[in-house]
This record gives C-alpha cells, structure tokens and sequence, in this order.
C-alpha cells in the first residue's frame, strides 16, 4: 500500500515537472515570436528645421543683440548660414547673427543654412525700442493708473483685468462729452441680444487728448430689456467668464497716404483692448488717418453672428475672406469675425452741443471783457475826479 502510494506521489511529480518544462518551452518559443511581430517599423524620417533665438525680443537704438541659429537634428552640420534683416532702416545684421539696432520699429530677421544640398529657413522679429525715457521703463515694469508700456512696438495701453474703468462701464453719454475734455475720436457700436443679456460692442479710433493718438475696442453687457436705451443707460464691464478672444491691430497713414502698422494688442482673453502712441493727427475729424483691424472670438457660433449682423447695420459690408478684407468689411467664420475699420463712424451728431457751449463761452467771456471795461472806466472816472 505504501509503495502504491509512493509510486502515485512520484508519478505526479513527474508530470507536473513535464508540464512545467513543456509550458516554460513554449513560452520561451512564443516570445521572440511576439517581439518579433510587435516590432515597430522604422518612422518616417522628419523634416529638418532651423529655429532662430535670442535671450530677448527686443534691442535698444544703437545696441546689439546676439541671434543663434540651431537645426532640428543636433548631428546635422550646416555648410554655411547666412543672415538678412527686411528692413534695414530698422535694424541690419552681420552674417554672425548680431542686430544693431537703428530705429524704432520692427524688422524680420531671417537665418538660411545649407544642409547637404537642402536649404532651411528660419525667422526671428526684432523690436528696435528707446530706453531713455525713464517713464517708460517705470511703466513697462509697473502699471499706473492701469496703464502700462510695451516696448514691442513702443505704444502705451491699459491693463484691462485690473483697470479702475472696470468698474465703471460704458454709456454714451461718455462719447458726448469727450470732445469737451480733449477726446476727438470716432467709434462704432454694436448692439444684440444674447442669453437674456443686452450686449454693446464698442470700437474706437482718434485723438486722446493732445499729446496722444489710438485705438480701442471693449465688449460690455447688462440685463436685457425691451425698453429702449437712452444716452444714459450704463452697460457693465461683463464678469471674467464673459469676456472674449480679441485682438488689435492699428495703422496710421504717413504723409504719402501709406498706411503703416503701428501696434498691435496681441490675441488673448480680455473685456478690453486699447494702444496709445505719442503724436498728433493732421486731421482729427474724421479719423480717417487710422486704420484697425479686430479679430474677436465669440462664445459659440449664434453670438458671432449676431455681431456679425450688427456690423452689417453700422454699414459695414461682408468681405467673406480674412485674409482679402477690404475696408470697412467683415469676416464670419464659426465663432470668429474679423473686421478692418476706417470709414465708418456712427457717432451722434454733437455739433448742437458744441455750438450751445461755445455760444455759452463767448457770452461768458464777453462778460468778462464788460466788467473789465467797467472796472477800467470806474476807475478812470476816479482818476479824473481826484
């Protein structure tokens, strides 16, 4: 009985260690099979590519800044690289990569490498911008009353997110008044409905005050209401989750009619975008010595079209294409509308204001002049007597 048992207890071991030894064979035969069929192919070898750099974006009048050229794939080895700036009145290049800055402005500056036979480009746009006004480099680091500078095209403009006029909103009343404190600009507004909320898209563009020309454009809201607006009716600064995607770009025509690019207020979340250069028009009003280009990106596909509609009844045309846009035009495409503005002004008519209060000078200042005289002559008449 023992030696049945024995003999049972070994033959099983016999067999599991058969098992064991079969399964571990086909294991070992089935995984090269398995690398072999998991093995990736090679890829696709990728373009090579040239990347231009430098430790900042901008270089001061009459100073240097450094570029470097470097290629995608680490092992590749140039033949020569040359260098070319597009407008050398703004700033040239040696063929090492050094810019020397000339005038205040922008210029593209081009690296090209010749890798075995296969030529590569790339670009880096310098701004050439004067630090020797001590306010501007305060303004750069710092804002002041919301306002801040930019040395990348050497304009003014206001911090939009933590701006005191964020609390204020906007009214029309604001445009009536502007003359009156030096403000000669032409706007237009955009009016819709949307998610039972009034909207009013307002875009500005003249002289601010006396020493400064710009352009702005803000995006307000309030509660909708079927009675209509008055010049005192207020539309809010709208909360951050209704704020958009904008942009701004601003041109000015030089003496020749040429229309040169001025700024541009970067694409970004925002309420509010404005940009301020120094100067003066030759003709305030109308403005038309300023051009703006706005692209806004709405929050679904019926708010842009309602926008959309309104710039249709401020006059402007449908251009359809972005990139063809004629002025006064405007592109719908999904969310997005982008729209060039030059023209077209729907401001009110506030020449009757402006008569009122300058036939109220005249009569004040012709009252001045009278009780002078009077003083004058009482006090000759006392002469004579005494």
């Amino acid at each position: 009985m023992k030696r049945t048992k024995r003999f049972t207890r070994l033959s099983a071991g016999l067999l599991a260690l058969l098992l064991l030894l079969t399964v571990g064979a086909a294991a070992a035969l089935a995984v090269p099979a398995a690398q072999n069929a998991a093995e990736p192919e090679p890829s696709a070898e990728e373009p090579l590519t040239l990347a231009v750099s430098a430790q900042a974006l901008c270089v001061t009048v009459r100073q240097t800044l450094q570029l470097t050229a470097s290629l995608s794939d680490p092992q590749a080895t140039p033949e020569r690289i040359t260098w070319a700036s597009a407008d050398e009145t703004v700033a040239t290049v040696d063929q090492n990569g050094l810019v020397k800055g000339l005038a205040v402005g922008r210029a593209e500056v081009t690296a090209t490498a010749v890798v075995d036979g296969q030529t590569v480009t790339g670009g880096f746009t310098v701004c050439v911008v004067t630090r020797s006004n001590f306010v501007k480099d305060y303004l750069d680091r710092n804002q002041v009353l919301s306002y801040r500078y930019s040395y990348v095209d050497d304009y003014y403009y206001t911090d939009n997110v933590n701006s005191w006029q964020r609390n204020y909103g906007y009214a029309k009343y604001y445009d009536l008044i502007a003359p009156y404190v030096l403000l000669e600009y032409d706007y237009v507004r955009v009016f819709f409905t949307y998610e039972d909320k009034d909207w009013m898209v307002q875009c500005w563009k003249g002289q601010y005050g006396l020493v400064f020309y710009g352009a702005e454009c803000g995006i307000y809201c309030k509660p909708h209401s079927d009675q209509d607006d008055t010049v005192f009716t207020v539309y809010r600064c709208p909360e951050e989750a209704d704020w958009i995607d904008m942009s701004m770009t601003m041109y000015h025509a030089d003496l020749n009619g040429s229309y040169q690019r001025e700024l541009t207020c970067d694409y970004g979340r925002r309420w509010w975008c404005t940009g301020f250069k120094p100067g003066h028009l030759r003709v305030q009003e109308p403005a038309t010595e300023l051009r703006t280009e706005h692209r806004l990106t709405f929050k679904d596909e019926e708010m842009a079209r309602l926008f959309a509609e309104g710039l249709k009844d401020c006059g402007f045309k449908d251009g359809r294409n972005a990139e063809t846009l004629g002025l006064d035009q405007y592109c719908l495409d999904g969310r997005d509308v982008c729209l060039r503005w030059q023209n077209i002004s729907d401001a009110e008519n506030t020449m009757p204001i402006k008569i009122s209060v300058g036939v109220l000078i005249f009569l004040h200042l012709l009252g001045i002049v009278l009780i002078v005289a009077a003083l004058l002559g009482m006090g000759a008449f006392l002469l004579i007597l005494i």
